[in-house]
């Protein structure tokens, strides 16, 4: 099908040469008190009522408009500080977002930004593959995907949310927590390397009357609907929200960690039923975090830091989207494959003792823990973390921007004919997929790199 678009798309490019760019945030900001403060907020995100766009749902093949709903999307926000300026997070149900949607956002919210103090607004998407196309790379081929009244509405949601989550702010007290879930997971290529940890972190008010929050980190691609399935719905992350808040009262949001690889679900149900073996994963998580007992109070210091990055546009299917105007990356001519570099950024939100890196795609596992890399890869994240003194490392992926794979660069297999169009097949005969959904072979140098950087901001500022 790659193919096919890039013979497509190689005539019309000149015509095509549109650039976008927005501006994150890049401040440093530190601080601590007493106490800590939380708030959050949600907002569906509406399907347009008289769209004259289809909706494509996002995640496996081309052209395949939603049939129905299961559960609606939503847009959720945590807001934090200690007591001065905030840091919101954002997390959407979709498959990811480009850097123009979440730099719209981040304009929508420059007034708030001011009346509230807030330095550094983070969104992530869940990853759900029964999202909307909020990509563009799920239309028909060579055909934006993006439903222009969805995108609004996402948007609209995301600024709602965060509007809420800061009216919600109170003072309290943040724990972290963790429980093993290993059994649930897989890594679909070898080597098998994922994180078989639940991280929560939990946030106690200190008014007995107020709800807690709770958000909760887990390494899987939100896909236990699997990909036959034409339903709209946030799929697990989206149940194990809704569950917990049922069983405790806390307001939820699921945040994904390294699910580069292609880290999945078990499917859990025989004969598989698509929605019962969603249900099935989402309560086995639930029950874990419900599980979770031996729990450490985080001290109220807050900090983030981002890094812009520039990385080699080597992928070719990327580089056609791009002009294209499916993705919405800002580019600008430099040394790569495509003679085109794509603009990114990295953040480090410290919180107490625990460091949650803001990771712009799908992180191979091995490019945290280190175990399965090989000659010519970065040092892994965690150490780097280590030599900053960082005591526990959190991966937040798909957070500011959506690279797609980051792939450790001793394992990337390219066709030799169509590389990154086609997958390359190996001697063990594995299909090499993930490489034609990565920006190129130095995105996690440039990445572990900047990761170092935004630490020894951090260290700067205190």
């Amino acid at each position: 099908m790659k193919s096919n678009v890039l013979r497509r798309l190689a005539c019309i490019l000149s015509l095509c040469l549109l650039l976008s760019s927005c501006s994150p945030d890049r401040e440093r900001y530190s601080s601590e008190s007493k106490s800590w403060y939380m708030g959050f907020g949600a907002s569906e995100i509406a399907l347009p009522e008289d769209s004259a766009e289809p909706l494509y749902i996002a995640g496996y093949q081309n052209g395949e408009e939603i049939e129905g709903v299961l559960d609606l999307p939503r847009a959720s926000a945590v807001w934090m500080d200690t007591g001065e300026r905030g840091v919101l997070l954002i997390g959407i149900d979709c498959v990811g977002l480009g850097r123009d949607t979440v730099g719209e956002i981040r304009e929508r919210l420059k007034r708030f930004c001011r009346q509230t103090g807030c330095v550094s607004v983070n969104v992530y998407a869940t990853h759900t593959h029964a999202g909307v196309d909020t990509l563009g790379l799920w239309g028909p081929v060579a055909i934006d995907g993006k439903n222009t009244d969805y995108m609004e509405n996402l948007i609209r949601a995301a600024v709602r949310a965060a509007e809420r989550a800061y009216a919600d702010r109170t003072a309290g007290s943040l724990y972290y927590g963790s429980t093993e879930l290993g059994e649930l997971l897989y890594d679909s290529r070898e080597p098998a390397e994922f994180d078989p940890t639940l991280h929560q972190l939990r946030f106690v008010s200190e008014d007995e009357t107020n709800h807690g929050i709770r958000l909760i980190s887990y390494a899987a691609h939100a896909e236990s609907l699997r990909g036959d399935n034409r339903l709209l719905s946030r799929d697990f992350p989206g149940a194990v929200a809704d569950g917990v808040t049922a069983q405790c009262g806390d307001d939820t949001m699921y945040l994904p960690g390294a699910i580069g690889g292609l880290i999945m679900t078990r499917e859990l149900v025989e004969p598989f039923d698509a929605e019962a073996n969603m249900r099935k994963t989402a309560e086995r998580i639930t029950s874990a975090v419900m599980s979770i007992r031996d729990e450490t109070a985080l001290d109220p210091n807050l900090a983030v830091s981002h890094v812009p990055v520039t990385l080699p546009l080597d992928n070719t299917f990327f580089f056609f989207a791009k002009f294209l105007g499916i993705l919405g990356n800002e580019t600008t001519r430099g040394k790569s494959d495509t003679g085109y570099l794509i603009h990114s950024e990295l953040g480090v939100l410290s919180l107490g003792s625990v460091t949650v890196a803001l990771i712009p795609g799908e992180i191979f596992p091995e490019l945290v823990s280190g175990r399965g890399l090989g000659e010519g890869d970065p040092k892994a994240l965690a150490q780097i973390a280590a030599e900053h003194g960082v005591e526990r490392l959190l991966i937040l992926g798909l957070c500011n921007d959506e690279l797609g794979y980051i792939v450790p660069p001793s394992a990337i297999l390219l066709n030799d004919e169509l590389p990154y169009i086609e997958g390359a097949i190996d001697e063990s005969g594995e299909n090499h997929y993930e490489e034609t959904n990565s920006v190129g072979i130095k995105t996690a140098e440039i990445l572990a790199s900047a990761f170092a950087q935004a630490l020894r901001q951090l260290q700067q500022e205190h």
